[in-house]
């Protein structure tokens, strides 16, 4: 290649050869990025992908974003398990707003307006080539990392995320999607968002988050990793899901329960146990059932097994009398929460003129910048003071 290339120009012949090479028609480049101009001029090399648009192409092409971004410059992929087009099409949306929540995140920490944060750059997450063994001691690390004991409860378990530095925002995700987190490298530091379908149940939503926090700890970056029902024959898949079972509920505190249940006879005392691994730990119901089928027979019978696996959460809740613990959980279930986190750190530099109404609605309003004023000055801002740069 020519030393004198642009960076279009290299951009362009990538993309030529990728469009060669997958035999990719006119067509589905415009179903993919949605418009014909946008087509051209990225064929046309008149300019480079935005972060989005790139995103989008290599899920496409199942290449490493750098390859058709040519920099060094922040950059996100998109995790081959991405699969169809019409995978991409159903979180491109999401994808966008976790582009816009980075870059803000970004620039608001380079102007100084952090929030504390527990430093775990020397944490070191397991490798060891089993799935399954590699979630488990990556959880008993942190664990140990953090001074947590085995039997207590990971209470806040949002708020110790964002404390680790790693913003959290609960939004409407499509059906099949229960989180996603989105990383972004800018030369050796990687940052990330991760995002949590609003309309999951809390423990649902928790166990989902502490999957998405495994991601993060294995570094599996380069990547927008979209945990779907159907993802769990994937490696990274299994270990997350072992990591977020062993994280929230830890071997000897469910020997414990076990121990302290005894062997279960009836429907109502397997309710009884699985209301009480759920309500306790804030574990989800089938990774519950999983765990306790690991334990042995020597607890629970299969039979009773089956009933705590395909019986609906809310009626195992009835039975075990804890309906009305599960119904406050659910209260906010649907809700929109923003990331306290990057919250603070916008509202910082919007306070200081730093940047506009705009960026705090990305953060605090889903892009709404009209909702976002009307938020403020109900919080009691003088808005008017702080016109968009």
């Amino acid at each position: 290649m020519d030393a004198t290339d642009t960076r279009e120009e290299r951009f362009r012949s990538t993309l030529e050869r990728l469009i060669a090479n997958e035999g990719v028609t006119e067509d589905a480049l415009l179903d993919l990025l949605g418009s014909a101009e946008s087509v051209a001029d990225l064929t046309a090399g008149t300019r480079l992908p935005s972060m989005y648009e790139a995103s989008l192409l290599s899920a496409f092409f199942r290449v490493n974003p750098g390859l058709l971004m040519q920099t060094a410059e922040p950059t996100m992929g998109v995790s081959l398990r991405l699969g169809t087009m019409d995978d991409i099409h159903d979180v491109s949306d999401t994808v966008d707003h976790a582009t816009r929540l980075l870059e803000i995140d970004r620039l608001t920490r380079e102007w100084g307006f952090t929030s504390p944060a527990t430093d775990i750059t020397d944490f070191a997450p397991s490798r060891v080539w089993h799935n399954r063994y590699a979630g488990e001691k990556t959880a008993a690390r942190l664990r140990a990392y953090l001074d947590f004991d085995y039997l207590s409860p990971i209470e806040d378990l949002t708020g110790l995320i964002e404390g680790l530095g790693y913003p959290v925002e609960y939004r409407n995700l499509p059906g099949n999607v229960h989180g996603i987190s989105v990383p972004e490298k800018w030369g050796e530091e990687i940052a990330w968002v991760i995002l949590i379908n609003s309309n999951d149940v809390w423990s649902r939503q928790r166990f989902t988050l502490a999957h998405e926090l495994c991601h993060v700890l294995q570094e599996d970056a380069g990547q927008v990793i979209v945990d779907r029902v159907t993802m769990s024959d994937v490696r990274p898949e299994q270990i997350a899901n072992s990591f977020a079972r062993n994280f929230l509920l830890p071997e000897d505190a469910l020997l414990n329960t076990l121990e302290r249940h005894g062997q279960i006879a009836n429907i109502e005392g397997a309710a009884k146990l699985v209301a009480e691994v759920i309500l306790t730990y804030g574990i989800s119901r089938d990774s519950a059932v999983i765990a306790l089928a690991d334990a042995g027979d020597q607890y629970l019978n299969s039979a009773l097994l089956d009933f705590c696996r395909s019986t609906p959460v809310h009626e195992i809740m009835q039975i075990s009398g804890d309906w009305e613990a599960w119904r406050e959980l659910n209260e906010s279930r649907g809700s929109l929460f923003p990331s306290d986190r990057l919250t603070q750190q916008v509202l910082g530099a919007y306070g200081d003129g730093l940047v506009s109404m705009q960026a705090v609605a990305d953060v605090i309003a889903d892009g709404d910048s009209a909702l976002a004023a009307q938020q403020l000055r109900e919080a009691g801002w003088e808005v008017a003071d702080f016109q968009e740069q």
